[in-house]
């Protein structure tokens, strides 16, 4: 390949002729975004230093490349009156770095074209790569792009041109056909027209920027429709079109109600890598004061943990005056609960359990250091050994943190050697912390996923169980036939904690078992009725053991972001399409099946730290979007080629691409050269009947070509 650009290279130093995947303005044309050899004017180039000049040449090989006639008059938008280094939050067709990509006179363009189209005439199929040159589009035919495209079997060459601008009722692609059969000398009916469109549902694509400024950018991510069909019409057909979702989101976004759940993922990813490191490297190893346990970037308010932690022990403090206990269970989904939105809103102010320990979570998670979790941690459990608060703890938190809060409310004998271990011993505080973490953020994800798939399967994804032999449906539709449409319910936290491959520390309990102890059923009941009485346990509490099995945890946090990418997605799909949970079923059920596998792109929690934004294409249901349908799209575009006929091998191959885009294809380095008419310095895309579109042409030409002479 370099061979065959080398003489291109030579002769045009000072351009920007390089190897790269397409550019957004040439793949809107292509469809596909394949490696080119893209031509324009290097960034440090002046605008004004480009030859505009039009030259006519009547050079054959300069004619061959000659494709179309004279175009329309141009109506130019105020958008293109911008400073082209403005990043705006409108949609835009093309990326911010393609701001300074500047056009190529068209004399100049056509040279370099037939000069790379000499190499190209030896080369094979294989080894051929289209040539794209970016062109100023003073020429009285308006050209934007010029192509080359040609191998040893084919002289293939293509031109885009400005076509004008005309709203929607004035474009009439029979017209166009009857076009195109006139050229090609052929009857209609040998003509194949593909038209496609694209509805933007809500926000724009930050695919540019970096992490920091993705989480502090005005949108959350991208939500488009796109719709193709067969036909001669621009109007979207509402049953027949296919119609694929479309959608970028950023996690990890500061406006997501979904970091609710998220800032548990992150913090317990940084406390895992702690205790690795520990592991292999021994505690000294971690400086706990430099340990970061949460990451606070630009934008982000940090929390006084210090205050909300005498906060809940002020108000735990209370129930035990009161003898009032906090009702147990998921306080963030309730009967009444509708919406996605309703779930992490209502997690978001107020968690999503009542139990004192996955509370107390809650505030360590967000601590910005080890050192102080560590220190908040022993703070709250010295203040529970006080004696003075009875903290609810719900019947199914069975962490070694629970246990050992009940232990220390009710008074232990040795209570100071507890609080003197976890402090010198910070591997088993942050376990203690990261255990009730990990399993308050597994009961979260199960929660508020099954408002959309059943639990079972949900709960099903923290095991290392492989059902990759069952898809969801084939699930759903057992759990139907066992429940013949009744109301039961599978509960997914049967066997969770007792389960062969559920999430335990590989250590000592911190208590021998009294069998006269209370239980945490019996200890919950007795405090709805008053004070439970001091009760001192003479068993010592020991040590965990140096070596701490936290193995199941890097299963548990890879599915934790999997899973996580998927409530992103649903949530943004649930607000920009407005659909109630029937219909977000089947949306979720391709999500889990994408995201939630072997296959899934997404690996490790680090992964979506390092590169947040995340996108995804499925089909999706035309009902649940057919009112989005009748609105005008964001952009059309018709493809006109000869239908094919395997009984014959044409010569000679040409397509027609018409795109009907409301915004600019081209940056305004390019479009700024289409001069506005004297008269009119009007904003086109207004709304309504008045709405136009610019009109561009592709116009592709490709010829068969004998590679040797036969005498």
């Amino acid at each position: 390949m370099d061979n065959l650009l080398q003489p291109v290279l030579e002769s045009y130093p000072k351009l920007s002729i390089e190897k790269q995947i397409c550019p957004s303005y040439v793949e809107m044309y292509t469809k596909n975004k394949t490696e080119i050899v893209m031509v324009f004017v290097k960034n440090k180039l002046s605008a004004n230093a480009i030859d505009n000049k039009v030259e006519r040449d009547n050079n054959i090989e300069t004619e061959e490349l000659e494709l179309t006639g004279s175009p329309l008059k141009l109506d130019l938008s105020l958008h293109t009156l911008l400073d082209d280094t403005l990043l705006t939050d409108e949609p835009q067709l093309w990326s911010k770095e393609e701001a300074s990509h500047l056009p190529v006179a068209i004399s100049k363009a056509r040279d370099i074209a037939n000069l790379y189209n000499r190499s190209l005439n030896t080369a094979s199929a294989e080894e051929a790569v289209p040539m794209w040159i970016l062109t100023n589009p003073l020429d009285e035919n308006k050209p934007l792009l010029l192509t080359i495209q040609s191998d040893d079997h084919h002289f293939a060459r293509g031109i885009v041109t400005y076509e004008g601008s005309m709203t929607l009722e004035e474009v009439d692609l029979n017209n166009l056909v009857q076009q195109y059969a006139a050229q090609e000398n052929i009857i209609s009916d040998m003509i194949n027209v593909t038209v496609d469109c694209k509805y933007l549902l809500s926000g724009i694509s930050y695919g540019s920027l970096t992490t920091d400024e993705l989480l502090n950018a005005p949108s959350g991510g991208l939500t488009e429709l796109h719709c193709e069909w067969q036909g001669k019409t621009l109007s979207t057909p509402f049953l027949s079109c296919k119609v694929n979702f479309e959608q970028e989101v950023i996690v990890g976004h500061l406006a997501s109600p979904c970091n609710a759940i998220w800032k548990s993922v992150c913090s317990l990813h940084n406390i895992n890598q702690l205790l690795v490191d520990m592991t292999a490297a021994g505690y000294s190893s971690v400086n706990l004061e430099t340990a970061i346990i949460r990451n606070y970037t630009v934008g982000m308010k940090k929390a006084n943990n210090k205050k909300r932690l005498s906060e809940l022990l002020n108000e735990t403090e209370t129930y035990a005056y009161t003898a009032e206990c906090p009702t147990g269970g998921c306080t963030c989904v309730t009967e009444d609960t509708t919406s996605l939105r309703q779930c992490l809103s209502a997690m978001n102010a107020e968690g999503s359990s009542n139990d004192f320990t996955y509370k107390l979570w809650d505030i360590l998670r967000d601590c910005e250091t080890a050192e102080e979790l560590v220190t908040l941690l022993i703070q709250a459990l010295k203040f529970i050994s006080s004696g003075k608060i009875r903290p609810f703890i719900d019947a199914n938190n069975k962490t070694y943190l629970s246990k050992l809060v009940l232990k220390l409310s009710r008074g232990h004998s040795q209570t100071a050697k507890v609080l003197k271990n976890l402090r010198s011993s910070s591997p088993q505080a942050l376990s203690l912390a990261a255990q009730v973490g990990t399993e308050k953020t597994m009961w979260e994800y199960t929660r508020v996923m099954s408002l959309l798939e059943h639990s079972f399967y949900i709960a099903g994804i923290w095991t290392t169980e492989v059902r990759s032999h069952e898809s969801i449906e084939q699930i759903n539709q057992t759990i139907q036939d066992m429940t013949m449409g009744g109301d039961f319910t599978l509960n997914p936290f049967d066997n969770i904690s007792s389960a062969e491959h559920s999430i335990r520390l590989d250590c000592e309990s911190f208590y021998v078992d009294d069998n006269n102890d209370l239980t945490v059923d019996d200890f919950a009941s007795l405090k709805k009725h008053g004070l439970v009485a001091e009760k001192k346990d003479v068993n010592e509490v020991p040590l965990i053991a140096d070596e701490i099995d936290i193995s199941p945890w890097k299963h548990l946090l890879m599915k934790f972001a999997q899973v996580h990418v998927c409530l992103e997605h649903l949530y943004r799909a649930e607000t920009c399409l407005r659909a109630d949970f029937a219909n977000l079923k089947p949306i979720a059920s391709r999500l889990l099946e994408h995201y939630v596998s072997e296959r899934s792109p997404i690996k490790t929690v680090g992964q979506l730290l390092s590169d947040p934004v995340q996108k995804i294409t499925m089909p999706i249901a035309n009902n649940i979007v057919q009112d989005h349908l009748k609105k005008p799209a964001y952009w059309y575009r018709a493809v006109i080629d000869r239908k094919e006929n395997s009984e014959e091998r044409l010569s000679r191959e040409c397509k027609h691409t018409y795109l009907f885009t409301q915004q600019p294809v081209f940056p305004p380095s390019v479009w700024q050269n289409l001069e506005p008419p004297t008269d009119e310095v009007t904003e086109i895309t207004t709304i309504g009947e008045e709405l136009k579109y610019h009109t561009t042409k592709f116009t592709f030409l490709s010829n068969r070509v004998i590679s040797k002479l036969t005498l």
